[in-house]
C-alpha cells in the first residue's frame, strides 16, 4: 500500500500523525477501501446498546472483524485514520479476555479454596498469598465501574471505553472478588483495627499510610509454603 519508510508508533505513548494527516496527502484506493471499511466496522460496533454484551455476543464481533483488524493493524505504523477502529477493537478484546481468562482463573481459585479447611487461619492466609495477583488483575477491571452512571443492573462496566458485559457471564469472577475482599477485610479489622475503606483512604498526612502494607507483610511471613 505505501512505499515510504515511516514509522509512527515507534513511541507508543507518543504516537506521530499519520501520513495521512498531511494536507497533501493522496489516498489510493487501497487506502481509501480500507478506511471505508474500517469506518463501517466502527459504526456497526456502536450501534445502539452495542457496548453492552454477553461474553457470546463479544466474541461474535471480534470473530466478525479479526480479519480486519489484522489487516488495518499494520496499516497503523503509516496511517491514524484506522485508529479508531483499532481502539476500540482492542478494547473489545481486552474485555473478553478479561471474561474469559480471569473467569477461568477465578473458577479454579474458588474450587482450589473448597479444597481446604478455612476455619484454620493459615489456610486463609495461603490462599489469599496465592491469589493476590488475580485479584489485583480482577480489581483493576472492576474498577471501571465505579465512575459509571449505568444504572443497568444486569450488566457491568469493565472498560474505560464504557465496555459493559453481562453480569451472569461475571459471576465466578465476582464471587471470588467478594471471597477475598470478605477475608481480607477481616483479617484489616483483626490485625490493624481498620476497615477495608479506611485502608484505602489512608494518604500521607495520616499515622497508619507508612503501616498500611503491614497486613500484606504479616501474611507473606505466616504464609505456609
Amino acid at each position: 500500500m505505501i512505499k515510504k519508510e515511516y514509522n509512527r508508533l515507534i513511541n507508543p505513548f507518543d504516537r506521530l500523525p499519520g501520513l495521512d494527516a498531511a494536507p497533501d496527502f493522496i489516498p489510493s484506493l487501497e487506502y481509501t477501501e480500507l478506511l471505508i471499511r474500517c469506518k463501517d466496522a466502527y459504526k456497526e460496533m456502536l450501534t445502539g446498546d452495542v457496548l453492552n454484551f454477553s461474553k457470546a455476543e463479544l466474541k461474535t464481533v471480534l470473530d466478525k472483524y479479526e480479519a480486519l483488524f489484522d489487516e488495518s493493524e499494520k496499516q497503523a505504523v503509516y496511517f491514524e485514520g484506522m485508529d479508531e477502529f483499532l481502539f476500540l477493537y482492542d478494547a473489545l478484546i481486552s474485555a473478553y479476555l478479561f471474561v474469559e481468562e480471569r473467569g477461568w482463573d477465578a473458577h479454579f481459585a474458588l474450587d482450589d479454596y473448597s479444597k481446604f479447611d478455612m476455619s484454620e487461619e493459615r489456610n486463609i492466609i495461603n490462599w489469599l498469598h496465592a491469589y493476590e495477583v488475580l485479584n489485583k488483575e480482577i480489581a483493576f477491571y472492576l474498577n471501571y465501574n465505579t465512575d459509571c452512571d449505568c444504572n443497568n443492573q444486569q450488566v457491568y462496566r469493565v472498560s474505560y471505553l464504557g465496555i459493559h458485559i453481562l453480569k451472569e457471564d461475571l459471576a465466578k469472577i465476582f464471587e471470588f472478588s467478594t471471597l477475598y475482599g470478605e477475608h481480607y477485610c477481616h483479617l484489616l479489622q483483626k490485625y490493624m483495627n481498620i476497615t477495608w475503606g479506611e485502608y484505602y483512604a489512608l494518604t500521607e498526612e495520616d499515622e497508619l499510610y507508612y503501616l498500611r502494607d503491614n497486613l500484606k507483610y504479616y501474611l507473606s511471613k505466616k504464609a505456609v509454603k
